[in-house]
């Protein structure tokens, strides 16, 4: 089991990824009609996944933006798809409400657990 204050670091670490995942695909979305413009996103849950299975602390696991390497360019040579980037945020928001709603649950089982109730 994960001590208390590493789950509220690892879920603060999980908001922040969050964030930085809708920065960039906002960055996608606002150059959809940028000429040679490369889709971004950010690598993580492949680190963490390693992270686990390594043993190693799951705090030290960083995000990474990089360039998709699988995106199909169009005639202007931009990478961006509106429709995935879209379906992309909303995944992104559910992930972050989720995350929040989780973190103030343990925040409130601290606050209990502190004043006795």
């Amino acid at each position: 089991m994960v001590p208390t204050d590493s789950r509220v670091d690892f879920l603060a670490r999980l908001l922040d990824v969050a964030a930085l995942r809708h920065d960039v695909i906002a960055q996608n979305v606002a150059n959809v009609n940028t000429p040679g413009y490369h889709r971004q996103e950010v690598q993580f849950e492949e680190f963490l996944s390693k992270a686990l299975d390594g043993g190693k602390g799951l705090l030290e696991v960083k995000p990474q933006v990089i360039t998709d390497p699988v995106a199909t360019a169009r005639n202007d040579g931009n990478t961006v798809d509106i429709e995935m980037e879209m379906a992309q945020l909303a995944k992104n928001s559910l992930l972050y409400k989720v995350y929040t709603q989780i973190l103030a649950t343990q925040l409130g089982h601290m606050r209990s657990a502190i004043s006795g109730h």
